[in-house]
């Protein structure tokens, strides 16, 4: 769901001051599962990882992703996101595979 970006001080007499900075959700995390794809379309989850340069980059998701998407508090009026970590690609069979993703989203 994300978090609006605050402060949170608290002083020696112990009085807590919090302080927001702005309106936009930060942290906004898609978990994406693709269950039973073959060797190479898991393949290519690694290759899009490695040319975002792992976390570094952000890039765009198809539309087609966010269909049926409309649980509350979930943006959908951008569309960056970097990679939390790298692809978790799990062997169900010979040639085929279950992929992860976990998504982070770029807000600015």
């Amino acid at each position: 769901m994300g978090e609006i970006g605050q402060g949170n001080f608290t002083a020696a007499s112990g009085v807590e001051v919090r302080v927001l900075y702005g309106s936009n959700v930060l942290n906004q995390r898609l978990e994406l599962s693709f269950a039973n794809i073959t060797e190479s379309q898991a393949t290519e989850f690694d290759t899009h990882y490695a040319s975002v340069r792992g976390t570094f980059d952000y890039f765009s998701l198809p539309t087609a992703t966010y269909a049926g998407m409309t649980a509350a508090g979930f943006r959908t009026n951008f569309n960056r996101w970097r990679y939390a970590g790298p692809p978790q690609i799990e062997s169900v069979q010979t040639g085929v595979h279950t992929v992860s993703v976990s998504l982070v989203a770029v807000t600015s």
